[in-house]
């Protein structure tokens, strides 16, 4: 599922960058210097059905501070590098009022510099992609905040040996995907400076920034081949994610393998936290779900819209994996 502005329209699972120099493709590269641009923005998303909310995000620009033609979404795109690189992120505060930016990866320990960009500033920050894995980057800023408007995306590091999660053979697969969980309560979103985070209450949740059915799209896995699943929670909510007829090879968590892999048919992702699983897909996939297997919140957060409605609409964090 593909995502593009106004809060990742579009009917793809992940957000694959266009910019040159961000799209990883697990190539086995030679580590190199590699500088990004991002900015931090106001932007808006697209609901299921007619609503719209406001939303703050990351986009990257070609110039360093010039975010006049930024687009933020939600989430902000992919960050992918190589292992060994030597990461330059230059980070701009176009928010909107005077409020500070508090940019941060954890599990990343950045070489000394500034992470808080005052409104207009742009900071430098660096750090040696020395570790594979996936990552969540955000900003933490106003008291979580900003995370909650929509400041949070992917980052990806991908192997010396192409093909593979991490540097052992296995975590070889032959696609992946980048799946960023999380949540949207429009009411926050309507008033982010003044609304008590005590009344939060999502009623929308997401996958890549989207929501069922705007992810009917889903993920292509042809038979026998071994999918990747890189989740990034990015919610406040510890999240379980269930397969329906098929199980998930649990390779690693918080870009560390763990020391015993093992298979699950739901998985609990908690809230900051990434996991790394591969599904192998079937020969030949049984007849109930031919037209796909179901990728579900356990919690059962399918439905969209107020929650005092009397017939919620079916939707939230709901997609398929398609044979």
């Amino acid at each position: 599922m593909s995502t593009t502005p106004s809060r990742r329209v579009g009917g793809l699972l992940v957000l694959l960058l266009a910019t040159a120099g961000l799209i990883g493709t697990g190539s086995g590269a030679e580590a190199a210097p590699v500088t990004v641009n991002v900015c931090a923005t106001e932007g808006s998303l697209s609901l299921p059905g007619a609503a719209t909310a406001t939303i703050w995000g990351f986009s990257t620009t070609a110039t360093a501070g010039d975010c006049g033609a930024a687009t933020a979404t939600l989430p902000g795109p992919v960050l992918t590098f190589n292992e060994g690189d030597q990461v330059t992120l230059n980070v701009t505060n176009a928010l909107p009022g005077t409020r500070t930016l508090h940019f941060e990866i954890p599990g990343i320990t950045f070489n000394a510099g500034p992470v808080e960009a005052d409104s207009g500033a742009t900071v430098t920050v660096s750090f040696t992609a020395s570790a594979p894995g996936t990552y969540l980057y955000q900003s933490s800023g106003d008291a979580e905040r900003q995370t909650a408007m929509g400041l949070y995306g992917a980052m990806v590091v991908n192997p010396n040996t192409a093909g593979q999660a991490y540097d052992d053979p296995t975590t070889a697969y032959d696609h992946q995907e980048v799946l960023v969980l999380s949540a949207l309560d429009p009411d926050f979103n309507a008033a982010p400076d003044t609304f008590d985070l005590n009344d939060y209450t999502a009623t929308y949740w997401m996958i890549n920034g989207q929501s069922y059915p705007d992810t009917a799209g889903g993920i292509t896995a042809a038979a026998n081949q071994r999918l990747l699943l890189r989740y990034v929670n990015a919610g406040f909510d510890n999240t379980t994610m269930a397969l329906l007829g098929l199980h998930e090879h649990v390779v690693a968590r918080d870009a560390r393998l763990v020391p015993h892999p093992f298979d699950a048919a739901a998985e609990t992702i908690p809230a900051g936290a990434t996991e790394d699983a591969i599904v192998t897909m079937p020969a030949s996939p049984a007849p109930p779900v031919a037209a796909g297997y179901a990728l579900y919140n356990r919690q059962l957060h399918l439905t969209n819209g107020p929650l005092n409605s009397a017939t919620p609409a079916s939707g939230g964090m709901l997609t398929f994996i398609h044979p």
